[in-house]
């Protein structure tokens, strides 16, 4: 069946991309009649569409100058990447001792999952899904306030799941190494689950900052 796209998810898809190409630098205003004028939309659905720009990261809001993008300059970004290579290795590398076979049997309709839904083009499905299988993984670890920073750097900086729309084949590798990385868990082979997270984490921060240089379409 046909999805349709209420107004706000146009103006958000908009938004996101004249974020992402440049269009709109870091720290600049987002001036919601302007936007409502340009897309001959109202303000309501501007507004809605910042507001989930701000939960993402992509915007914050001043108080004395309203709606502003977000400083996402890919040393930036490639700096989150860094970060959550080092916690979910070491995360990944903790769930070793708690992941039992329902864990691993769950973990792999997550990924077929995953692939099922790059296949079929709903990329927004494919990201969401991914995170999950992530937090999926980490999710009874004993050192809980890694687990807190883990989500909040998934939450605050959703600009990193857009890998997956930015980079045509980066799904169906990153399935691949998913498989790889339970594997090497179910045989708790410690060093080399973290070193596998970390380099999935890192091949997916270099991939997408170099798309965003305009580096190339794919891996």
């Amino acid at each position: 069946m046909k999805q349709y796209k209420t107004k706000v998810d146009l103006i958000y898809d908009i938004l996101i991309k004249d974020i992402e190409s440049g269009r709109y630098k870091p720290g600049e205003r987002l001036v919601i009649s302007q936007i409502s004028k340009n897309n001959e939309v109202s303000d309501i659905p501007v507004r809605e569409a910042i507001r989930r720009l701000e939960s993402e990261g992509y915007v914050q809001l001043n108080a004395n100058y309203g709606p502003v993008v977000g400083d996402f300059s890919l040393d930036h970004l490639n700096q989150i990447f860094q970060i959550k290579a080092v916690l979910e290795g070491y995360a990944a590398r903790l769930a070793c001792d708690v992941l039992n076979e329902h864990d691993f049997e769950e973990l792999r309709k997550y990924n077929d999952r995953i692939h099922q839904a790059a296949e079929s083009g709903n990329m927004k499905l494919c990201s969401k899904l991914n995170m999950e299988f992530h937090l999926r993984i980490y999710r009874d670890i004993p050192v809980t306030e890694l687990l807190k920073m883990i989500e909040e750097l998934w939450k605050k900086y959703s600009i990193t799941k857009r890998v997956f729309s930015l980079v045509s084949d980066r799904a169906d590798n990153s399935c691949k190494e998913h498989e790889q990385i339970l594997k090497l868990m179910e045989a708790k082979r410690y060093d080399e689950v973290e070193a596998a997270v970390r380099l999935h984490k890192l091949t997916a921060g270099e991939k997408m900052t170099d798309q965003l240089r305009g580096k190339g379409s794919g891996q």
